[in-house]
């Protein structure tokens, strides 16, 4: 038996980007016209069907073909975040949430609008 993994490469995690974005079964065309908008790649048809069929093997889309094949998300995107979360909060910070947090927030400029929400949101911990 075949065991799937939920590693993706940086080219599938766009595919399954544009499909999870859009909320329903996107044709090879459709997925093709997102990445090129939304991420300024130009991949040919060839190259996103190849990632689709990895994508398949690994339990993340499902085909229906309508006279066209649509593609359609099978795993959520939340489920997967958290697990890629999970793995980075391991491997990066020995499985501490505080460190992992600290090194978000120090890594980048945070505005008074972001504190004042991250602020909230320990707040509502307790």
């Amino acid at each position: 038996m075949k065991v799937k993994r939920m590693e993706l490469s940086e080219c599938e995690i766009i595919v399954m980007k544009c499909i999870w974005d859009t909320g329903g079964a996107m044709t090879c065309q459709e997925i093709i016209k997102k990445i090129k908008d939304e991420y300024h790649l130009d991949y040919s048809s060839t190259t996103v069907y190849t990632f689709l069929k990895y994508l398949q093997d690994k339990g993340f889309v499902k085909c229906k073909k309508n006279g066209l094949n649509y593609y359609e998300a099978i795993k959520e995107e939340k489920v997967y975040r958290e697990a890629v979360m999970d793995r980075t909060k391991k491997f990066w910070f020995s499985g501490s949430s505080k460190k992992m947090i600290s090194a978000l927030i120090h890594s980048e400029k945070l505005d008074e609008a972001d504190k004042e929400e991250i602020k909230r949101m320990i707040d509502e911990l307790d």
